[in-house]
């Protein structure tokens, strides 16, 4: 079962992309945009990018379903604005070199933009499992993407099991 790419639409109704069949048609958008994307890259960064992806979707790297369920809150609650129309498509996160955007736009296209990434633990703190339990419901954490990428070197247990890029198109670049 592969979820590389979990799509949430914050209409009156949801769609969520997880685990079943609809997760196999969400890793064959990846894998169309990443494709896309190494035969005409827009930058160095993007083509990298699309190759580290790549790489992290061939060695089957599956988050768990409760990793999912708790990246989604977290990312939910970074969205701007109350009570609008949003989207939101959550990608696992390669490693802690990843640019942020970069994961967005190779992933989706480029008017999907990096709000930071939601994880386990403080946000100061490195990455542990979003599958936890901790005081009674889980420990997590949203870490911005200035923030994230400013601190690298603290997040060097980040990887695509524990941590995710929350994208959306209401996310400024």
């Amino acid at each position: 079962m592969n979820r590389y790419l979990i799509g949430i639409s914050l209409l009156p109704v949801a769609f969520i992309f997880s685990a079943s069949s609809t997760a196999n048609e969400g890793l064959g958008t990846i894998e169309s945009n990443i494709e896309s994307v190494l035969m005409a890259p827009k930058s160095e960064t993007d083509y990298q990018m699309a190759l580290k992806i790549k790489k992290m979707i061939s060695n089957s790297v599956v988050p768990s379903d409760a990793a999912i369920s708790a990246a989604r809150s977290v990312c939910y609650s970074s969205l701007p604005g109350r009570n609008t129309n949003q989207s939101l498509i959550m990608v696992p996160l390669p490693d802690n070199k990843a640019d942020l955007d970069a994961v967005c736009h190779v992933s989706i296209n480029s008017a999907w933009h990096a709000g930071g990434i939601a994880k386990g633990n403080y946000f100061y703190q490195n990455c542990s499992s979003l599958d936890n339990k901790s005081y009674g419901g889980g420990y997590t954490s949203y870490v911005n993407e200035k923030y994230f990428e400013a601190n690298r070197s603290k997040y060097s247990s980040c990887k695509p099991t524990n941590a995710f890029v929350c994208c959306s198109p209401q996310f400024p670049n």
